[in-house]
């Protein structure tokens, strides 16, 4: 049974940041350079300081998966919500958790924001068709990031008034 909570004062972010780590590890394997994946440790991420914005999946008690979510980062897109991640466990991916969470997540945005987008690897085919599954298209908008490992292509996915489908 998979039940999702809310993250406290009391999550053990070390966990949380663990999960991250070993899903790059995986998800991203042949997705980014590998110099890039190399250099990445469980400290990398921070999840603690978005720990009100957070929902866990938990697997028997286990932490099975992770979304974190929140106004708008990026100000192209203010007054919107973002799904800033969503992460599941390698070995417990394909069991409906990401839906899960997704599902949770947008029940806190949907209320505060009409429309909410997310940033995906335009190369990360897996997670796109998730998100279309999901409700979320999508639009013309890219982002690059200029890693030195070289350059992270990314998609701007999105769903509400504003954000335009991308027809290409």
């Amino acid at each position: 049974m998979i039940k999702i909570v809310p993250a406290t004062a009391a999550t053990d972010f070390a966990a949380v940041a663990q999960l991250y780590y070993d899903t790059w590890q995986v998800a991203y394997r042949d997705l980014v350079p590998a110099g890039y994946l190399d250099q990445l440790t469980p400290t990398t991420w921070h999840p603690e300081k978005r720990q009100n914005q957070t929902l866990l999946a938990l697997a028997e008690d286990q932490l099975a998966g992770v979304c974190a979510f929140g106004p708008a980062r990026d100000s192209r897109f203010a007054g919107a919500g973002e799904l800033y991640s969503i992460y599941v466990h390698p070995a417990q991916q394909h069991q409906g958790i990401g839906q899960l969470l997704m599902q949770g997540a947008l029940a806190r945005l949907e209320p505060d924001f009409s429309s909410i987008y997310l940033v995906v690897l335009t190369n990360n085919l897996p997670a796109r068709r998730f998100y279309e599954q999901q409700g979320f298209h999508a639009t013309s908008q890219r982002k690059q990031t200029q890693t030195d490992f070289g350059p992270l292509e990314e998609a701007i996915y999105g769903r509400g008034p504003q954000f335009v489908k991308n027809n290409d």
